[in-house]
């Protein structure tokens, strides 16, 4: 494959470009966009299959044990358990994902 040359002036240009999607801010906002966008748009027969075969996959197992959790009598104590060791996690996470966007918004507007 032929090497490129770059003029000095566009090099760092094309690092930074390179390197998007890669580094911590930039996914992050793909993923915040993505999930904004999610029902912004019209979906066509492919998005909707491939939404109920992601759920499918992704809610399916959840049920199947929440189903035999309960099948298996100590529904309440399982339920309250994982409460309590997932929703901390969950929260954590969410928290830091809304200080990191913040961040990110407040440092676009300085600029």
């Amino acid at each position: 494959m032929p090497r490129r040359e770059h003029p000095a002036e566009e090099w760092p240009q094309d690092i930074e470009s390179c390197q998007r999607n890669v580094v911590f801010p930039d996914t992050l906002q793909n993923e915040s966009r993505f999930w904004r966008n999610l029902g912004n748009q019209p979906w066509t027969p492919v998005a909707k299959v491939g939404l109920a075969l992601l759920g499918l996959f992704v809610f399916g197992p959840l049920g199947r044990f929440i189903i035999a959790v309960f099948q298996a009598g100590v529904a309440l104590s399982a339920m309250v358990a994982m409460l309590l060791i997932w929703g901390p996690i969950f929260l954590a996470i969410a928290w830091a994902t809304r200080r990191a966007l913040r961040k990110i918004n407040h440092s676009k507007r300085k600029r």
